[in-house]
């Protein structure tokens, strides 16, 4: 069945998103067979029960996020009218509903994860949903979380932003996974020593100092403290487990807690500008490293890096690139842009690099037989931006240093001069694709 104003409904999905439409076709509760359905972002007072209330119960998963039901008033949201017996997932994410809107969970028997971020709802009329196995309660002026071991499967649980909370009833959840407590205003974390399942843990922007509790995570494969200022990051040495460690702007100097870690794949302590970086050349499984705002005048330290994919080392002191970068064969992204280097013959000399030189010769070819199409040009010029993408001088643009071909050119000029000519051939193809390009006006 085809719906009017561009509903969507494929492989048993059907999706309402349009912010400006204020009606919604009565014909959406005839529809038959479909497990998700997903009205999120409408900016207009509805019926829930009347669209919702599907002639199947095949509904799996029902998104009504962003409906801002307060200031359109919604009619109903009395959950006894809604069959959906076979409920899996339920989002009313940023409604403004209260704790007398939210009732009557506990009918949707399969239920397992119900998303109320910024909602003023507590867990008086949640902890009944025994089934429940992700819950998220992102922003939702929590008073306290007493009830919390009510969920006896619980495995993901969010409650970032929300503070002032007596955060130990967590210790008795220990079938959890994944916790995230961003922006809580934590000063301690000692009551997670006995979440030991631990698999995930964000706690970033907070005001730890000290996170010696966080040892006993053995299980912990990722974790974030970044912008904790000052944190020390001491205890680190025991989670030989982690993959993906976040540290940004933690006011590091040192990392020797990180040299044990040779599991981690991947690593951001950017924003750190009084580090030293020594120890990072013995995590050999390093495949994404962000090393930005660090204040860096070198990488060579990064030399034993040979699995690194991505690095960023963009906004330092950087003024020589050394040749060991020739060495990490596996790299496809790098990010150089805002240091004072002007020799750039190592990244040409990548393996990676030949692509680019191949595209450019091709449509060097277009443009000396003749003067090439629009449609050509356009080519032309998305060769540039997506191979320079994968890897090249400057990667992908950062907002506030946004990347233009002219500064790019420069860069290709301060090769010329400064390589011999057998080692330009495939600069001198880019020069000239630029000058192509710029006889038409469109550099």
């Amino acid at each position: 069945m085809t719906l009017k104003y561009e509903n969507k409904i494929y492989e048993g999905i059907l999706q309402i998103g349009d912010r400006d439409r204020d009606y919604i076709d009565p014909e959406v509760t005839n529809l038959m067979f479909v497990e998700k359905f997903n009205i999120q972002t409408l900016m207009l007072c509805i019926r829930i029960d009347m669209y919702v209330n599907l002639r199947s119960n095949t509904i799996k998963e029902l998104i009504l996020g962003t409906q801002r039901f307060k200031g359109n008033k919604l009619l109903n949201l009395n959950l006894d009218d809604l069959e959906l017996e076979n409920l899996e997932v339920l989002d009313l994410e940023n409604n403004n509903l209260v704790n007398d809107q939210l009732y009557n969970l506990t009918k949707f028997k399969k239920l397992n994860t119900l998303n109320v971020s910024w909602n003023k709802v507590g867990l008086m009329n949640i902890h009944s949903v025994t089934s429940i196995t992700k819950l998220y309660m992102s922003k939702c002026d929590l008073k306290n979380i007493d009830l919390i071991s009510s969920f006896v499967n619980l495995q993901e649980l969010d409650l970032s932003k929300n503070t002032d909370l007596d955060l130990s009833p967590l210790c008795k959840v220990k079938s959890l996974k994944k916790l995230s407590m961003r922006e809580c205003g934590l000063t301690n974390i000692d009551y997670i020593t006995q979440l030991i399942n631990l698999e995930v843990l964000n706690l970033a922007y907070n005001q730890l100092l000290t996170i010696n509790s966080i040892g006993s995570l053995v299980n912990l494969k990722q974790l974030d403290i970044s912008w904790n200022k000052k944190i020390d990051i001491s205890p680190l040495k025991d989670l030989v487990g982690l993959i993906i460690l976040n540290l940004r702007s933690c006011a590091l100097t040192q990392l020797s807690a990180l040299k044990p870690l040779t599991n981690l794949q991947d690593l951001d302590i950017s924003h750190n500008s009084d580090i030293i970086i020594t120890e990072l050349q013995y995590l050999k499984n390093l495949k994404f490293l962000n090393l930005q705002y660090c204040n860096l005048v070198s990488v060579y330290v990064l030399r034993p890096l040979v699995n690194i994919e991505v690095l960023y080392i963009y906004d330092n002191n950087i003024v020589h690139l050394d040749t060991n970068l020739n060495e990490m064969k596996k790299l496809k992204t790098l990010r150089v842009e805002s240091n004072r280097i002007s020799d750039f013959k190592s990244i040409i000399k990548h393996p990676n690099y030949k692509n680019f030189d191949e595209n450019c010769q091709k449509y060097l070819k277009i443009f000396n037989q003749t003067k090439p199409s629009k449609e050509e040009v356009r080519k032309a010029k998305q060769i540039i931006r997506i191979e320079r993408q994968n890897l090249q001088l400057k990667e992908i643009p950062h907002k506030t240093h946004q990347t233009t071909f002219s500064n790019f050119k420069q860069e290709i000029n301060a090769v010329l001069n400064n390589a011999r000519q057998s080692q330009i051939q495939f600069t001198a193809n880019v020069v000239r694709l630029f000058q192509q390009l710029n006889q038409f006006g469109l550099e």
